[in-house]
C-alpha cells in the first residue's frame, strides 16, 4: 500500500512539473509562432548553412525549444545577410528577453542600414539604458541625430562617448564636423587635427582638407592632401557585439572583410580565427590564402606564410602578388636561391607585373649589377608609370653612379606621379643644398616641412644641411595664402 501511495505521489509531482513547464513555455512558444519568418530561399546557400537554418527553424517550432531556436535563427540570418528575417526574429527576442541589449542593438543596426532612422534611434536609446558603457550604440545614436540635423542632440551623444572614452576618434571627428557646420573653425581645427594625428589619416582626411580650405589655409590643405598616399580607407567604429555574429557566418567573402578589419585594428587572434573559418568554407580562395599569409608575416611565422603564398601561386599562377610575397619570405629566411627561382617563375607567368620587375631591380642593384637593374626599373615604370617608387629608386641609382642630371629627372617624374613623395622631395632639397642653389633649396625645403609624410628625422637633417651650407638659420617662407 505504501509503495502504491509513493508511486502515486511521484506521478503527481511529475505531472505537476510537466504541467508547470508546459505553462511556462506557452508564452515563449506563442510569441515565437507570431514572429517566426518563413524559411527563405536557400537554394544557393552552402549545405552546412541550409542544415543549420533548417534545424534552428525546427527547434523554433517546438514548444520547449522555441526561444532557443529563434535565437539561433536570428544570429544565422543576420550573419549571412538575411536581414529581413533576422529583424523579425529580433522583434520576438526583444519581447522574450527584454533585458538583453544585444537584441535591440542588432535590430537597430539592421533598421539603420535600411534608413529607418527613427525606429533605429529608439532602439539604440534602449541599448544605452541597458548597457551604458558600451560605446558603439552611443556613436550610432549620435549619427542618427546628425543625419537628422539635430546638432545639439548629436553633440550631447558624442560628448557622452568622450566621458567614457576621452580620446575616441569617431566622437571627436563628428564633433569637429558639427563645429564646421556651425562655422566654429578654430574649435573644429583642434578636434580634427587630433583625429588625423591619432589615426594617421585613416579618419578625418577629407574633412580637415575642407576645413583648411574654408579657413584660407590653402598651403596646409595641399600638404594634407599630399598625405593621401599614406592614408587608409575609412573604417567603421569597432563593434565587438556585431563581430560575435561572424562565428555563425557561412559567407567566405564577408568573413574575409571582417577579418581584414580585425587585422587592421590589431585584433590578430580574431582575424586569424575568422580567416580559418573562411578557408574551411572556401579552401581554394586565393584572396583568403593571401590574407592569411599576411597575418602569418605580421606574427613572424615565415614558414606558415611561405606555405600560404606558395598555395596562392599554385591556385592562380597569374596572381603576381602571390609570387612577390613568396619570394620575399623565402629571401627573409635566407633561402636566396629559392627566392630567385620564385621571382623568375613569377615573371614567366606575370611578365607585365610592375611589382615583380621592381623586386628584380632591387635585387640586381643590391648585387651590383647596375645595368640590368636600370633595365628592370625602366620595365617597372613602363607597366606602372603613375607610382613613384621605381622612379625614385632609379633616380637614386643614377645619382650613385655619378649621373646627377639623370637622377634629378627621375625624381621630377616621381613628383609628377606623387607630388608628396617623401624620398623625391628630400633628394630634390638635398641636391639644391649640395649645389649651393639657395633659392631652389628654400623652395624644396618649404615643400618638405609641410609634407606630413616626410619623417621628422629627414626634415631635421635637411634643415641642418641647409644651415651648414648657407651659414644661416633656416626660417620657412611665410605662407602665401
Amino acid at each position: 500500500m505504501k509503495i502504491r501511495i509513493i508511486a502515486i505521489a511521484l506521478a503527481c509531482v511529475v505531472a505537476a512539473a510537466f504541467g508547470f513547464e508546459w505553462w511556462r513555455t506557452g508564452r515563449p512558444a506563442r510569441i515565437v509562432a507570431e514572429v517566426l519568418p518563413p524559411l527563405p530561399d536557400l537554394s544557393n546557400a552552402v549545405p552546412a548553412l541550409r542544415e543549420r537554418i533548417g534545424a534552428a527553424d525546427a527547434r523554433a517550432r517546438r514548444r520547449f525549444t522555441a526561444q532557443a531556436g529563434l535565437t539561433e535563427l536570428a544570429r544565422l540570418y543576420q550573419a549571412n545577410g538575411l536581414l529581413e528575417e533576422a529583424a523579425r526574429c529580433y522583434t520576438g527576442l526583444e519581447r522574450l528577453d527584454p533585458s538583453n541589449p544585444r537584441w535591440w542593438h542588432y535590430h537597430a543596426t539592421i533598421l539603420g542600414g535600411y534608413g529607418e532612422i527613427d525606429r533605429a534611434e529608439a532602439l539604440w536609446q534602449r541599448v544605452i539604458q541597458l548597457a551604458p558603457d558600451y560605446i558603439p550604440p552611443r556613436l550610432r545614436l549620435g549619427d542618427c541625430y546628425l543625419k537628422s540635423d539635430r546638432l545639439d542632440e548629436a553633440t550631447a551623444a558624442y560628448e557622452g562617448v568622450l566621458k567614457i572614452s576621452p580620446d575616441n576618434p569617431y566622437a571627436l571627428l563628428n564633433l569637429g564636423r558639427i563645429d564646421m557646420e556651425r562655422q566654429r573653425w578654430d574649435q573644429a581645427r583642434t578636434k580634427l587635427e587630433q583625429v588625423v594625428r591619432q589615426t594617421k589619416f585613416t579618419l578625418g582626411y577629407d574633412l580637415i582638407v575642407h576645413l583648411y580650405e574654408q579657413m584660407g589655409l590653402r598651403t596646409l590643405a595641399a600638404s594634407i592632401r599630399g598625405a593621401s598616399k599614406a592614408s587608409g580607407a575609412y573604417l567603421d567604429p569597432p563593434d565587438p557585439w556585431l563581430d560575435e555574429l561572424m562565428d555563425a557566418c557561412y559567407d567566405p567573402y564577408r568573413l574575409g572583410l571582417v577579418a581584414g578589419f580585425a587585422a587592421h585594428t590589431g585584433q590578430t587572434a580574431t582575424a586569424f580565427r575568422l580567416l580559418r573559418r573562411a578557408m574551411d568554407l572556401a579552401p581554394n580562395d586565393v584572396t583568403l590564402r593571401f590574407q592569411m599569409g599576411g597575418i602569418d608575416v605580421s606574427q613572424q611565422d615565415l614558414k606558415g606564410a611561405e606555405e600560404e603564398f606558395k598555395r596562392c601561386t599554385l591556385l592562380d599562377p597569374n596572381f603576381s602578388d602571390g609570387w612577390a610575397q613568396l619570394s620575399d619570405v623565402q629571401e627573409r629566411q635566407g633561402a636566396h636561391a629559392d627566392a630567385e627561382q620564385t621571382l623568375t617563375e613569377g615573371l614567366k607567368h606575370c611578365p607585365n607585373s610592375p611589382g615583380l620587375h621592381l623586386m628584380r631591380a632591387r635585387r640586381l642593384h643590391a648585387a651590383g649589377r647596375n645595368g640590368e637593374a636600370i633595365a628592370e626599373y625602366q620595365a617597372s615604370i613602363h607597366f606602372r608609370p603613375n607610382e613613384p617608387e621605381a622612379y625614385t629608386e632609379l633616380g637614386s641609382l643614377y645619382i650613385d653612379l655619378g649621373n646627377a642630371d639623370a637622377g634629378i629627372r627621375e625624381m621630377q617624374k616621381a613628383l609628377e606621379a606623387d607630388p608628396g613623395d617623401p624620398m623625391a622631395l628630400g633628394i630634390m632639397a638635398f641636391h639644391a643644398v649640395s649645389t649651393n642653389n639657395e633659392p631652389e633649396a628654400r623652395r624644396w625645403l618649404n615643400r618638405v616641412v609641410i609634407q606630413p609624410r616626410v619623417p621628422h628625422e629627414q626634415t631635421a637633417t635637411l634643415i641642418d644641411a641647409y644651415q651648414q651650407a648657407f651659414g644661416r638659420k633656416w626660417v620657412p617662407d611665410k605662407p602665401t595664402d
